[in-house]
Order: C-alpha cells, then sequence, then structure tokens
C-alpha cells in the first residue's frame, strides 16, 4: 500500500502541473521556478510518486512571514495533507524563530476557506482591529 511521503524537494514542473490542477493563477516557468528558488520552504507531498500536495512558507528573517500555494489535488483531498504541510511549515519557522523574537505570518485564504487557517491560530481580517487582508497584481 503506497504512502504519502512529505518532502522539501519541489520539482518546477511538478509545482507548474499541480498549480493548474487546482486553478491557481498560470506563471511563466521562469517565474515559477524563482519563487521556488527563492521561498524559505516548500513542501510537497508525493503519493506513488506523484506530486499530490504543495505549500510555501516566505520568510524575510525578521517579523514577516507569508503563507502561499497551499494545494491538494482533488483526488487526495480529505486525508489532512494540507493540515500537516501548514503545520509542518509553522513548525519549522518556530523552531528557527529567535528566543524573544515575534514572527507574524500573513496568508489570504481563498474565499470561504478561512475556518481551514483558524485552527491554526489565523485571525480573520477585517476585524475590530485589522483592516481587510490586500493585494495587487503587477
Amino acid at each position: 500500500m503506497a504512502e504519502y511521503i512529505f518532502t522539501d524537494e519541489l520539482d518546477v514542473d511538478d509545482y507548474q502541473r499541480l498549480r493548474d490542477e487546482v486553478g491557481f493563477k498560470a506563471l511563466p516557468r521562469e517565474e515559477a521556478q524563482a519563487g521556488l528558488d527563492n521561498a524559505y520552504a516548500n513542501i510537497a507531498v508525493k503519493y506513488e510518486g506523484e506530486t499530490v500536495g504543495i505549500a510555501r512558507l516566505l520568510w524575510d528573517g525578521s517579523y514577516c512571514a507569508y503563507l502561499t500555494d497551499v494545494a491538494v489535488t482533488e483526488k487526495h483531498r480529505h486525508h489532512q495533507l494540507a493540515t500537516m504541510m501548514v503545520q509542518r511549515l509553522i513548525d519549522k519557522l518556530r523552531a528557527e524563530k529567535k528566543e524573544g523574537w515575534q514572527i507574524k505570518i500573513h496568508l489570504l485564504a481563498d474565499l470561504d476557506r478561512e475556518s481551514f487557517y483558524e485552527r491554526f491560530g489565523f485571525v480573520s481580517r477585517p476585524n475590530d482591529i485589522s483592516g481587510a487582508g490586500m493585494d495587487l497584481w503587477l
């Protein structure tokens, strides 16, 4: 029986294929590779040699981090793979955080997916303290 394997090795072709399969915005190959190369951490889930899940974490080495590209193929959803990938990335960052430092992890959840991230302690925006998460595509 095949098992899910978690790895930090994420090939650009697999990354592009999975992004396309889950409906993420298409990226030119060179841009996708740069994103993988410059991320603080990439994680992939493989099943029978095929990449079926991805997640990336960007971090400036100080107080600001950004969780992105959390995705699992339709066939492999509901196996807690996204939960395990996100938790591994948070744990990695927590382990490398210097004592006394604080790190804020940002993300933009897909519509109606906020509850997934709330289980890790993320707070939905807007709220009484913070405005809406915002982005700008150039």
